[in-house]
């Protein structure tokens, strides 16, 4: 008995050694710019506070989300960009999406360069960011203006999320937005305690946020936000990455499955709610519905066909044009290739008047 736990302490004195080891090791090739995809995988482990501080303490860094997508910046450029517009100009195309929809509008572009295009993205943006941005951003469109909202499919089980950072864990984006939930005939909305970039780094509301995505958030948990100390482990990395994925695939399956959050309830009030508002400013509203390869359970055409088709609202179905469950279909990053990008943006501008 004497003799296992001597070697069991003997392990353990070596595998910390070892860790101790490659923390250094690892910290090196970080500071001298080296070994970027071993130090990046590592990095993945990092809790979200982890990440997040890391982007703050390095803003230049490759890949640094800290500052991207917060929803009142892009309403003030939209503001600006709407105010120096020539409204005699003809109408322009107002998307609400995330890269997915803006490589589909680039595509168009290249097709007709005529086509005026306003974008308001997020990366891997829910419904609930591109809702919200649509509805936030009403003063800055005009009647004859064609309004587009993009949904992701893999994006679908985040309309329980109030963050990017709860459950895109190695790719955190702070940027926030609210939960709708039925009310109703209606919706009703969530707000963050947290919207800016600079509220996002302010001690004073870091309490009240960590409680309300502890109350409305469906994928916060201490597996993803706790033990920080963790952080300093690369072995430990490992072992967080590995549970957080569990966590996160865990609570989307959940989702999927009807429970945790009403998504087949909440989308299609979305787009008749959409869908309304564009039609009652004299515009043209059409839905972007972007099966991607992900693996969701969802599918988005039968989740919206019936409020799509019962409101005679104009959309385009990816997956009507490319199949999502072949490979050949998509790049390395999971986006469509651009190939397949240009049928979709032909069909997009078949549905544009």
């Amino acid at each position: 008995m004497r003799q296992t736990l001597r070697t069991f302490l003997l392990t353990l004195a070596a595998l910390a050694l070892i860790d101790l080891a490659a923390a250094g090791a690892l910290g090196w090739a970080a500071g001298a710019g080296r070994l970027g995809g071993l130090v990046a995988y590592f990095d993945y482990g990092r809790s979200v506070p982890g990440k997040l501080a890391a982007w703050d303490e390095a803003p230049d860094a490759p890949g640094n989300l800290a500052d991207i997508a917060w929803r009142p910046a892009q309403l003030a450029a939209s503001a600006e960009g709407f105010a120096a517009e020539d409204p005699g100009a003809g109408p322009v195309l107002r998307a609400y999406g995330m890269s997915f929809t803006s490589n589909i509008l680039a595509e168009a572009e290249a097709l007709d360069p005529a086509l005026s295009v306003d974008r308001h993205d997020g990366p891997s943006a829910p419904p609930n960011f591109t809702f919200a941005q649509f509805l936030d951003d009403r003063p800055n469109r005009r009647a004859g203006d064609v309004v587009v909202l993009g949904i992701l499919s893999s994006s679908l089980p985040a309309m329980a999320a109030l963050s990017n950072q709860t459950w895109a864990f190695e790719q955190p984006a702070p940027f926030t937005y609210p939960v709708f939930l039925p009310e109703g005939d209606g919706l009703a909305r969530i707000e963050p305690v947290i919207e800016t970039a600079d509220e996002a780094r302010d001690p004073a509301l870091a309490g009240a946020w960590r409680a309300q995505l502890r109350e409305v958030d469906a994928f916060h948990a201490p597996v993803t936000f706790g033990a920080t100390w963790a952080d300093a482990s690369p072995f430990l990395r490992l072992v967080r990455r590995s549970l957080a994925k569990r966590h996160i695939a865990r609570v989307e399956r959940r989702i999927e499955a009807g429970e945790l959050y009403p998504v087949a309830e909440v989308l299609p009030r979305m787009i008749a709610a959409f869908a309304a508002m564009a039609r009652e400013d004299g515009q043209v509203p059409v839905v972007l519905l972007i099966q991607g390869r992900d693996g969701s359970d969802l599918d988005l055409l039968a989740l919206t066909a019936p409020v799509l088709e019962r409101e005679g609202i104009p959309y385009l179905a990816t997956a009507e044009i490319a199949s999502p469950s072949d490979p050949a279909n998509f790049a390395a990053d999971s986006h469509y290739r651009p190939e397949v990008d240009r049928r979709f943006a032909e069909a997009l501008l078949r549905l544009l008047p």
